[in-house]
This record gives structure tokens, sequence and C-alpha cells, in this order.
């Protein structure tokens, strides 16, 4: 018999959670030493993992892609905490829809 989604979905974070922190040890530091940094704070990892914490594989991974596609030159910058709910309209069979893809210049930083 075979078990429902959300009885694996859990079996993957520890995976994804290796491969966040294989990254932050090695890959990060080489970047570092190159210049090159995340323009958020927390970094892009740490957003990640926290996305995968609090919203399982599916959506965080999604989250997590939207916020690295955000980490670029002309993209968001600065204080970008992980959401604590979902995008309204996100399902399962849209996943895009998770993710903030674009943000708003006209709304003013947070501190």
């Amino acid at each position: 018999m075979a078990q429902p989604a959300s009885d694996m979905a859990p079996a993957y974070k520890p995976v994804i959670g290796a491969l966040l922190k294989g990254y932050k040890a090695t890959l990060s530091p080489v970047f570092m030493a190159i210049g090159v940094r995340c323009r958020h704070e927390p970094s892009c990892s740490e957003y990640c993992a926290e996305c995968v914490s609090r919203h399982g594989v599916w959506a965080g991974s999604w989250m997590g892609l939207a916020r690295f596609a955000r980490c670029r030159p002309g993209g968001s910058h600065g204080w970008d905490p992980a959401p604590t709910l979902t995008t309204t309209g996100a399902r399962w069979f849209t996943p895009w829809r998770f993710g903030v893809w674009s943000v708003d210049r006209s709304e003013t930083a947070r501190p």
C-alpha cells in the first residue's frame, strides 16, 4: 500500500538540509573568497533552509528558487525573511506560485 505524499515528504527534509549544509561548508566560502556575496539577509541558503523547515520540501524549495532568482544585480536586496504563510493560490500542481519572484521597489525598507 502506498503512503500518502504528506507522510513521505519529511523523509526529504534531511536530504535538502544536508545539501544546504554541504553548500555552506564548501562552495559558500569559495564564493566569499572571490568577493561574491548574497545580497540579502539572511543569506539565500539560510532562507531556503527556513522555508523548507516551515513549509515542507516542495513549497520551500520553490520559495528558495524564487529567492535565488531575485539575488542578482538589479534584483532585490537587504532584509528579506522567510515567509510565515504560503502565497494565496499556491497548490502542489502550480508550484511557481509558492515563490515571490519579484519585489515591489516602491515599498519602504524594513529595519
